[in-house]
């Protein structure tokens, strides 16, 4: 009950502020603002932020959002106005405080295969798919969410004959506009089975759809707009997994609330969770074609009469396109925290077992700031795309005037004016502010997992104790690549060490590494200390905060780049067992700039010497043989660090063994970018054999997101 008398508070508060009655609102504000204590941090901030608007708005500090129609706003006017972008008021009366919630989506389920689709105002194309979803005997359940249709979806089939005892209508009431993300996700909550098939309304299945299309474990089966012929591209959207790896990632992204992405970024976190994408069996389903303004919602427009504004500007035309909404969408979820089970999902009341209605504004939503930036954002790419790259040079203000004029009549001319006009503005000098909070620096030093073994650490300290993180990332012979071209991090990156100045600028300073003057490792950082903290470290920082599953807490919010997704998206898998092999390091191969002996204490060389001894290749080679033997290694991936290895390895085991082809074997940013890919797929396979004393594959096991077991060379085999 404390969930939803927060809600019911929450909303009493908007009623009152809504009605002028600023006393009463502030007394419910403030009753909601209580029942928020013992919740998790998370839920706690987002609750915070919720309440925190509306005082805001008590106060006088932001207009109240409501349009001056007193509609409400649908998507398209935020895109209009993105600056104006302010909460949209609730579709709908709450439903009742006592009705029983939705729960998340289960990980568990009945044998069999529920099909789930959903639907607004499509029940043309719903009636033509049914028939096919029917046919299909390996089809136990079929869920069909009808998200305030204007007529309800139920009595239309059953007026069509569409009957059957599989068949589930679920109707969501008082939704105002088409959110897939919501819709889809309240399908799979409600769906009985643990293998889901997703299908759009307009999708038709072959018969033997389910004979072609077998599901073994570890992976999925979706559309793919690559290999599809055009007239087929939208089945895209399709796809069946197991119930489990789809609540693992906690379904659909509903950071994600108007068309575009809302796939592609779902199938990403699959693959980063470890499970290996499929195509579907082609001529196995079907699109059925209809326009685009069927597939965005733009029927609204037609239904209320409005006559949309004509084009009058570069602007406009690349704001109406599909591409536009979907690179928006591109940014708002690289932008925010990956969406994944520990998000809750829209809150959703069970009113009646084939009725459901929303009991309260979505936990996690994303802030204007944010929408604002992703709207600007893609209509500077995308306008990069037709006048040159350079747009994307331009600040916010000066691409809209650059796309004030129709696109056809912009040019190179025009493009090379607005970035002299910007060369030559005056810049002001901005004043000193002290900042907000105080922050952790993370000088993160040595190689790839040396620095993120540092920076997770780093990171868990910061959240725990309030402080803004800022990684300290100096490309150096040990590590020549930049954090951009690893990983997408939106964070504050410093990209030179200023160790010796920082002590100076007020930073209480930690050098852990030793062979530096003065340093301390594992020296313990006062946390009490209210300034800046300054950590110099290849290692996990000696503080309370920073432990195992809070360090990698902050690793998995980090995205790879493109290339690196590349790398891994092409490897194939899963794996039975993953094998990092880190030879080189041992007497008389330690000759490169980064594994010399001036680079540690004679202490840690020494030992570093033994331990790369004891990970020989052909130690590694006998305790795969055994797992062979014992049927438990049937697909290998290998990661090393020497040519003769992967020789060894591809003579005696064949195709059983799988890597990333490479040429060099350096510390450049092409191989720093095949090594991430390396440590990503180490992760990928339950069974880790391992290098001891190599913190690589300390950062294989970090960046698995599932229960990894590791043996290491040396000690247990």
């Amino acid at each position: 009950m404390r969930y939803a008398a927060f809600w019911a508070a929450l909303d009493a508060g908007r009623r009152a502020l809504e009605a002028g009655d600023t006393h009463t609102a502030a007394a419910r504000l403030d009753e909601a603002r209580g029942f928020s204590a013992g919740l998790p941090a998370e839920m706690r901030a987002a609750r915070r932020a919720l309440v925190d608007g509306l005082a805001a708005r008590l106060e006088g500090r932001q207009p109240s959002g409501k349009p001056a129609t007193g509609d409400p706003a649908p998507e398209a006017h935020e895109i209009e106005a993105p600056a104006a972008d302010m909460p949209v008021p609730d579709p709908a009366p709450p439903a009742a405080p006592d009705a029983p919630l939705l729960g998340p989506i289960a990980a568990q389920g009945v044998p069999g295969t529920s099909l789930v689709t959903c639907a607004m105002n499509r029940t043309d194309n719903l009636k033509r798919a049914l028939a096919s979803w029917i046919a299909c005997d390996g089809i136990d359940e079929i869920v069909v969410i009808d998200w305030s249709s204007d007529e309800p979806v139920a009595p239309a089939l059953e007026a069509a004959g569409l009957d059957d005892p599989r068949l589930r209508v679920v109707r969501v009431e008082g939704e105002p506009r088409w959110i897939l993300s919501y819709a889809f996700n309240a399908g799979f909550r409600l769906a009985r089975h643990d293998r889901i098939l997703k299908a759009d309304a307009d999708i038709v299945l072959a018969p033997d759809f389910p004979a072609r299309n077998p599901l073994p474990e570890g992976t999925f089966v979706a559309g793919n707009w690559r290999t599809a012929t055009p007239d087929q591209a939208y089945v895209n959207g399709f796809f069946l997994a197991h119930r489990a790896d789809l609540a693992a990632v906690g379904g659909f992204n509903e950071f994600i609330t108007t068309y575009g992405w809302d796939d592609d970024d779902l199938y990403h976190r699959l693959v980063l969770n470890g499970v290996r994408r499929i195509d579907v069996a082609p001529g196995s389903l079907r699109h059925l074609d209809h326009d685009n303004d069927a597939r965005l919602g733009h029927d609204d427009d037609a239904r209320s009469g409005r006559v949309p504004a004509p084009v009058r500007s570069a602007a406009e035309e690349i704001r109406a396109t599909t591409q536009w909404r979907i690179r928006r969408n591109h940014y708002i979820a690289a932008v925010m925290p990956v969406w994944d089970a520990a998000k809750i999902p829209l809150p959703l009341a069970v009113e009646a077992p084939d009725r459901l209605r929303r009991a309260a504004p979505p936990v996690h939503a994303v802030p204007a700031r944010i929408k604002a930036a992703a709207d600007a954002h893609a209509l500077a790419e995308i306008a990069s795309w037709h006048i040159g790259p350079e747009v994307l040079a331009l600040e916010p203000a000066r691409v809209g005037m650059l796309l004030s004029a129709p696109l056809a009549g912009i040019g190179r001319a025009d493009l090379d004016a607005a970035l002299a006009v910007q060369k030559a503005a005056p810049r002001l000098a901005a004043p000193h502010l002290a900042p907000a909070r105080p922050r952790l620096f993370i000088d993160a030093q040595h190689g790839l997992g040396n620095r993120m073994r540092a920076i997770g650490s780093a990171a868990a300290i910061a959240e725990a104790t309030g402080r803004e993180l800022v990684i300290v990332w100096d490309p150096d012979h040990h590590c020549q690549a930049r954090l951009a071209d690893l990983f997408h991090h939106l964070g504050a990156i410093v990209e030179e060490s200023f160790v010796a100045e920082a002590a100076g600028m007020g930073c209480a300073v930690y050098n852990y590494m030793e062979i530096e003057p003065g340093a301390h490792k594992d020296a313990a950082l006062d946390l009490s200390h209210g300034g800046d903290i300054y950590a110099r470290s290849a290692y996990a920082l000696n503080a309370a905060p920073s432990h195992w599953a809070a360090e990698n807490r902050f690793l998995h919010t980090l995205r790879p780049t493109e290339p690196v997704q590349a790398l891994v998206d092409g490897a194939g898998g899963p794996f039975d067992v993953s094998l990092h092999v880190r030879m080189v390091g041992a007497p008389g191969t330690d000759t490169a700039s980064y594994d010399r002996a001036e680079n540690w204490t004679g202490e840690g060389h020494a030992a570093i010497n033994h331990w790369r001894e004891q990970s020989h290749y052909s130690r590694f080679m006998k305790r795969l043989d055994a797992l062979i033997a014992a049927g438990a290694a049937d697909r290998v991936f290998l990661a090393a660090d020497a040519p003769e290895t992967y020789a060894a390895f591809a003579e005696t085991y064949g195709d059983r063994v799988r890597r990333l082809e490479r040429t060099a074997y350096d510390r450049s940013t092409a191989q720093l970018v095949h090594a991430l890919a390396d440590a990503i797929l180490l992760g990928r396979a339950p069974l880790l054999l391992g290098s001891t004393w190599s913190s690589f594959s300390e950062l294989a096991m970090r960046l698995s997101r599932q229960d990894i077991k590791s043996e290491m060379s040396g000690t247990d085999f």
